[in-house]
């Protein structure tokens, strides 16, 4: 056996063990065309090509192209300088993740009340002489305003999450001015940057300043609002700051919790939908766990009443576990599917650096003009069964949300081939007649690319109709009943 084959043995062992190791992701070269190629931020270093046999770097086009079938194996995807894939790469090195809980019933703080009753701990033992927070203006109302506290009391009228950045550091800055020697700060992750950057880069002002020990509480973000755009949101919904008690982000909405005595409902809105009111700089932070922080709090991957707490060096886990032991929080393991989850949010927020956009979703805001209703016609058995043969295209969820009174279908592309042109029809139809059409044209989908639409309903009798076709024909046929939709889950 020569050397020459025995190095390509090698390097094809090397293949099989990294493709079983990413076996069941959902990378692939679609994803990788469609984050890195398609918007302009391929580096051109071929590491793609080069480790997969049916990748070539195509001259014509100066881009990776596919010259035989993608399995979805994902190790071009992995191996590419732009993708974040790693866990420390997407949510930062820690030591160890809890999911916590207050135990002291005088913090009324947001989720688990955690950061407060840290904070509390090390000011009742005295290892903190001072904590930098952010409480709200009592005349200009849920205004932030960064204040030193040194007692309980007004530790506890700070609790609560306020979703406008908060100049925290500039306060911090007087405290060391003003002689505190042990601080605990908690800041959202530009904020916890600043600190980080004072205490460890030589020019910063913190480097040398040894009499300063700062215990840096990082707060999970994903972005910041001004005061003046929610204002204007809450104008524009009926509302005004006087009449709401508590601001939370849950499940992926922004919601303002209104005084119950008024009877109104409270204003809940998908955190997306209020981008044009966030602060222009969020567009350029890629950290939603404060990487940086000795320890990051915040409530994504546990259950309501709990905060997701990364330990990120030696000094922060000695203080959780001494908090714990002193009976101020509860601490239990976090489960590495829930760390997962808050990956998958937080890689989200790293690819917005490159500009792209942050949801597949494709919201069909048009219709097809559908004049006097038509008689819906689902396609027959035997092509049904010819599409199922082509082995194409996968429904992966069909879904209503009745909040919204939407209706939600995904589907991937499970060819290994780039398809192109494929039309999908989403009809909605009682007693097979229709009711609404939606048409929309896919120009290029890429292998294991999964796509969203969502289209409204007003019917909940009614009944959707999927179908995708193209050149060739039929690709896709499935009904579906929102009644059964809608029905709870046993």
């Amino acid at each position: 056996m020569t050397e020459k084959v025995k190095e390509e043995e090698q390097f094809n062992k090397s293949f099989e063990y990294l493709k079983v190791k990413l076996e069941g992701g959902k990378d692939s070269f679609g994803k990788l065309m469609k984050e890195i190629v398609d918007t302009g931020i391929c580096t051109k270093c071929s590491a793609c090509v080069g480790t997969c046999d049916v990748l070539v770097w195509d001259l014509a086009t100066d881009r990776p192209k596919l010259v035989g079938k993608c399995t979805g194996c994902g190790i071009c995807y992995n191996q590419c300088p732009r993708t974040f894939t790693s866990l420390s790469d997407i949510i930062g090195s820690f030591k160890v993740a809890y999911t916590a809980q207050s135990l002291n019933e005088k913090i009324k703080g947001q989720d688990g009340g955690v950061v407060t009753a840290l904070l509390a701990y090390g000011l009742s033992e005295g290892l903190l002489d001072c904590a930098i927070v952010t409480k709200k203006d009592k005349e200009k109302l849920w205004y932030p305003v960064p204040t030193i506290v040194t007692n309980l009391d007004d530790l506890y009228d700070s609790a609560g999450s306020v979703y406008i950045h908060s100049q925290t550091v500039n306060k911090l800055m007087e405290a060391i001015r003003a002689g505190y020697h042990s601080i605990g700060f908690v800041g959202t992750p530009c904020n916890v940057d600043a600190v980080a950057k004072m205490q460890e880069s030589t020019t910063g002002m913190l480097h040398a300043f040894m009499r300063t020990n700062i215990l840096n509480i990082g707060l999970f973000c994903m972005e910041s609002f001004t005061y003046e755009g929610l204002t204007d949101f809450l104008k524009a919904n009926g509302s005004n700051w006087d009449e709401v008690v508590k601001c939370t982000i849950e499940r992926g909405q922004f919601v303002f919790h209104l005084k119950p005595e008024l009877g109104k409902d409270n204003i809940a809105r998908k955190v997306h939908t209020l981008v044009r009111y966030a602060e222009s700089s969020c567009s350029y932070c890629g950290d939603l766990t404060s990487e940086n922080a000795d320890i990051s709090v915040g409530s994504i991957g546990s259950a309501a009443g709990w905060s997701t707490v990364l330990v990120r060096n030696n000094k922060g886990y000695q203080y959780l576990i001494d908090a714990a032991e002193k009976g101020w929080i509860k601490l239990e393991p976090l489960a590495n599917k829930k760390i997962n989850l808050l990956k998958n949010i937080a890689k989200r927020k790293k690819q917005s650096i490159y500009k792209k956009p942050e949801r597949k979703t494709v919201i069909f805001i048009t219709k097809v003009a559908t004049g006097e209703p038509k008689k819906i016609t689902p396609a027959g058995k035997e092509d049904i069964i010819a599409a199922a043969k082509r082995k194409l295209v996968k429904l992966t969820k069909s879904k209503a949300i009745p909040a919204e009174k939407i209706y939600k279908v995904d589907v991937i592309n499970s060819s290994g081939q780039t398809l192109d042109n494929v039309k999908i029809k989403i009809s909605n139809h009682k007693d097979l007649t229709e009711i609404e059409t939606w048409e929309y044209e896919i120009p290029i989908w890429y292998p294991f690319e999964e796509l969203s639409f969502e289209v409204p309903w007003t019917d909940p009798q009614s009944e959707f109709l999927v179908e995708l076709n193209d050149q060739k024909g039929l690709m896709l046929s499935r009904g579906a009943k929102l009644e059964k939709l809608l029905a709870p889950k046993e």
